[in-house]
This record gives structure tokens, sequence and C-alpha cells, in this order.
């Protein structure tokens, strides 16, 4: 992350936004000895367990792991990328952040934020119209849309009139050249006129809650039933999300996608606020990677009717294919989910929701409709495509699952369903279980138990600076072979040498996300501790012992192979292993 702002900037910022003021605006804490504690915002529970250390500008999470210095926070509780936290803080802080070199970059980011002002003030405008329109009242009152609701998601109305809005947004001194930029007005032969006209308006908000578009339904008259904004520098449809202001904050574990802005507010009122909407049919890869950020599954309410089915399916796949759990919701004939929770209620849709299907499970749907599987060739198709369908599942134990339903199901045997969906994969069976496989697999379970416990090392430094001199001692050189474990280990005790102290938060800046957690985890506990001594030897212990299991496996992958090698190099390769099997052997008494 420094590559795009100064290391000097990143630490002003984090000095000048004191953790303690700024989670307090998100959550309620409360001073217990030199911590702070309050219920976690990022999963659900009933006894705190998130803390925060302000002698070290950190929190962690007792219970979810989570942690972090205060953009780590703010980039956490705000679902926004890093870099936005950095600029968010920066602006809390008064902290003026270096401009880009690039001019263009320069001219187009500040183009970006004056639509996004023209955007925030037309909305403005809409919602104060709303208000002065009782037709415009009346249908979201037919539409049993609660004030609540209207305000959360900023609902309005433009006004009947061809320059209402253009007056309004010229006299706050707005170019009529960047009005139409943003979508919001179009030009006739003699003058400009306003785009949206006589309908209930939908902001469209991003993660970082800003208005980038508009959606408009007609209230009355001849005209589109939805018209929307066009794509324009602050508004890209192919990466938006209808809602997604408000469904980032849903702390559940699933998010619930339809195609329509009523749909989506009717699921909101309903109690369901991780719902959104994907303004259109076919979702795309820019939208499945924001919703595999804040959840794991996906759950799909479209109006699946055959037409629109096929590119429904297509983006489906893809939401897959970069590792989401997809299921499909499927809607009682002819009805919509706003008609549904009219109809049924609220409980009714949420059980709706609980009998949602898997995407695999939802193909065979689909083709055992297709295909008569009591005739010899109906049934070869169908099996095919199931095994097709199965093979685009990431997970091997639920490809396995599938395989064996299947298989009972139909009466054929398992393994002849696993060769069809082994075709589809381009493997073997032979090549996954390997014994390189799972030496590999060995490799990186050895390598998670080196950074969980470097990880404790490095933080255990930063919370107890008179314990790094025994812990350079301990270590020596040549036990990390690790080049970025070596920058941080150095980076802290230059810092403890130089400054007596570590700076933690600082320090956060260069790790991962999970070194992160790890990390603020053991600060945390070490400001608790009373003997850190102790713990320190035997995290050194555990560290040493998994650095030399992973060299001892990567060299017998190596040896295994013996391509390539010589004489002398597979000599040098089986001294290299034998001096690890010794270092291990003498690590082991300890």
């Amino acid at each position: 992350m420094a590559k795009y702002y100064p290391e000097e900037v990143i630490e002003e910022i984090i000095e000048k936004n004191d953790i303690v003021d700024v989670v307090s605006d998100y959550v309620k804490i409360k001073r217990k000895g030199k911590d702070y504690f309050g219920l976690c915002p990022f999963h659900n529970e009933k006894t705190p367990s998130f803390s925060v250390v302000p002698s070290k500008q950190i929190y962690y999470c007792f219970g979810c792991g989570k942690g972090g210095n205060v953009l780590n926070f703010i980039s956490s509780i705000e679902n926004v990328e890093y870099i936005d936290a950095i600029r968010m803080m920066a602006d809390r802080a008064a902290v003026a952040l270096p401009e880009s070199n690039d001019r263009g970059e320069r001219e187009r980011s500040g183009y970006i934020k004056k639509l996004i002002e023209i955007n925030t003030e037309a909305a403005r405008f809409f919602h104060a119209k709303l208000n002065e329109n009782q037709d415009a009242l009346t249908y979201l009152k037919n539409r049993k849309i609660k004030d609540s609701i209207i305000t959360r998601f900023g609902l309005g109305y433009a006004p009947d009139s061809w320059d209402s809005l253009l007056k309004h947004l010229t006299s706050k001194g707005y170019a009529e050249r960047d009005i139409m930029s943003a979508g919001l007005l179009k030009k006739g032969k003699a003058s400009y006129y306003d785009s949206f006209r006589n309908r209930i308006m939908f902001p469209i908000i991003d993660m970082r809650n800003r208005v980038i578009g508009f959606g408009g339904r007609i209230l009355s008259g001849e005209g589109p039933k939805y018209i929307n904004s066009p794509e324009t520098p602050a508004y890209n449809k192919s990466r938006s999300l209808y809602g997604i202001n408000v469904a980032k904050n849903s702390k559940a574990e699933r998010m619930l996608i339809v195609e329509g802005y009523m749909d989506c507010i009717a699921i909101h009122q309903a109690g369901f606020s991780n719902c959104v909407a994907s303004l259109g049919t076919a979702l795309t890869r820019k939208q499945a990677s924001i919703l595999k950020k804040l959840v794991p599954e996906v759950i799909i309410a479209y109006d699946m009717d055959p037409a629109g089915r096929n590119a429904a399916l297509r983006g489906l796949d893809l939401v897959a294919s970069i590792g989401c759990d997809v299921r499909i919701l499927e809607m009682p004939e002819g009805k919509d989910p706003d008609d549904y929770i009219k109809l049924n209620g609220n409980d009714a849709f949420g059980r709706l929701i609980d009998k949602s299907l898997p995407l695999v499970e939802y193909k065979a749907k689909l083709l055992r409709d297709k295909y008569n599987i009591n005739d010899v060739n109906g049934r070869r198709k169908y099996l095919n495509g199931i095994a097709k369908a199965i093979s685009q599942v990431n997970n091997a134990i639920d490809r396995e699952v599938y395989i064996d339903r299947i298989a009972k199901v139909h009466g054929i045997p398992a393994e002849s369903i696993k060769d069809e969906v082994s075709k589809h994969l381009g493997e073997s069976e032979a090549v996954i279980v390997d014994r390189s496989r799972r030496l590999t697999t060995a490799i990186h379970i050895e390598t998670d138990n080196e950074i969980k416990n470097f990880m404790s090392i490095a933080a255990i430094m930063c919370a107890r600076p008179e314990l790094v001199e025994y812990a350079v001692r301990e270590i020596g050189s040549g036990i990390i072979d690790n080049e970025r474990f070596v920058e941080l280990f150095t980076d802290i005790v230059q810092r403890v040498e130089n400054k007596g102290v570590s700076d933690a938060a600082i320090i956060m800046e260069n790790l991962s996300e999970r070194e992160r957690e790890l990390f603020s985890s053991e600060v945390a506990f070490a400001e608790t501790s009373a003997d850190m001594r102790k713990t320190l030897e035997e995290k050194i212990v555990q560290y040493k012992k998994a650095v030399m299991n992973r060299r001892i496996m990567k060299l017998t992958a190596e040896l295994d192979k013996r391509t390539g090698l010589d004489e002398d190099e597979i000599t040098r390769l089986q001294g290299e292993l034998a001096q690890a099997f010794e270092a291990l052997r003498i690590l082991k008494k300890k």
C-alpha cells in the first residue's frame, strides 16, 4: 500500500487519527484497565470481545480474529479499498495527500469528483421534491414503502418539468456541459432539458457512499417504465450494484441479488438488509468481485424466464468461478420478490430463501426439464450435462458430494461420473493423488505454521521492546529465509534501537490481512500477559521447527524429481537435507 503514498504520509495519517476516537464513531466501547472493549462490528456477539489498544493504536477481536490499525478498521467497517480508507482518514485529519505525478489521472480524478458533487446535489433536489408531490407520495404509499426506507435509500421525485433540475443546478454554479456529462441533461435543438421527468428517482450509491447515478420509474403517462443514467466517468453499470451502500453493513454471510430497484427496497423493508440489485440480468466479473469481498455465498432471486436464463447463468458461473457459493431462489411462477412479500409476509420469504437451490442442483433441474431421462440418448445427455456442471465447482470435496448424490439417484457407478467430470476438468485422478501434490500441500501447511509463529515473535517484540535483544540472539542468522520477514524483523529491531518503541500500528502497513490479524492478536495478548519471555521462547522454537520442516519437504520434493540434476547437485541436496534433519532433531529436544 505504501506505493500509493510515502510512508511518512501514512504514518502522519495514523498518528493524527487516534484509534479510540475513530472506533468510537462506529462502536460503543468502554474502558477496562488500559484498553477499551465493545461488541464487535464485524460479527454477531452478545459478550464484548472487540478490543482497542490505545498504547499500540490497534484493534483486535478475540471472537472473529479481525485486527489492525485505524486504516484497516476504516477499510473493513466501511467496506472500501485500503487506498480509499487512507483518503478518508487524510480528510478527517486534514492531512494533505501528495498529488499523482500523472496529470491526466489528476484531471480525471478531479472531474469525477465534480460529477459526484452534481449527482449529490441532484439527489438532494429530487428528495426534497418528493415531499412536494402528492402523486409521488401516494405511489410509494400504495407500494407500501415506509418513510424510513424512503430516507434510507434517498428516494426522490423528478418533477414533470423540462428544466427544473437544470435551473436548480445552474443556480448552484454548475455548468450545463458538466451536468450533461453526469447524465442528468439531454441536448435539444435549441437548449438543454432534464433527462428525468415525472419519475420516482432511485439514487445509485457506491461502496464509498457516493451518488454515482440514478434510476427513474415513470409515475404516469407514456414512456419507458424505467430509465437509467448513461455510462459516465463516475458511473459504470458493470461495476455497480444498487443498494450496496446499505447491504455492505449487513453482518450476514450471504448476499441476496435481485434485478430491480423496488424488489431490492421491498426486501430491505422486510428485514433482509443483505440485498442488492444487479441493474441487469447478467452479473459481471467486477460485480462478482465486489460480492466475493463481502460474503462467501450469493443467492440469486431473478425472474429466470427462458429469455434471460442463459445470460443469467453465465453470470452465475462467473461468480462461482471466483470462489463464491451460488444458490438460486426460485420464485413461484409470475411472482417477483416484492409481490411475494406483500402476499405471503416476511417469514414466508425467509423460508423461501432457506430453500434456495445450489447452482449445480438448479442446473440439474433445468437438464431434467430439457431431456427425457427415460430415453437412453436423453439420459446420456442429461448425465453429461451434470458432469459438466459439477466440473465447474471449485471445491473438490463439494464435487465428490455431488458425484455421490447423482450416482445414488440414478443408480450409476460414481467412478463413471467421476471420469466424465475429470474429462471436463482436464485432469486425471492419478495427478490429484500424486505424491508431489501431497508434498506441496504439506509445505503449505508448514509455511502457514511458520507465518503464525513469526507473526507471534514480531508482535511480542513490538509489545515488549525489552525482549528484542533476546529475540535477535536466539533466532540468529540464516534462520529467517523469507525476504519480507527479514525486512520486517530488521525494521522492528531498528525502530526499537533508535526510538525505544516499535510503532506497532506502522509495522502493520506491510502485512497482509491474515498476517495483520495474527500480529494484532498477539500484540493485544502481550499487553495483558505477565510472562511474555516464556511465550517468546516457545514461539521461537516452534518457528524454527516449522522452518526446518518446510526445508526438509522442499528438499525431498526436489530430490524426488531429480530431473535435470547432476550427481554433484544431488549430493549437495542430500547434504542439506541431512543438516535440516539434524537441526530438527536438536529442536525437538527443547
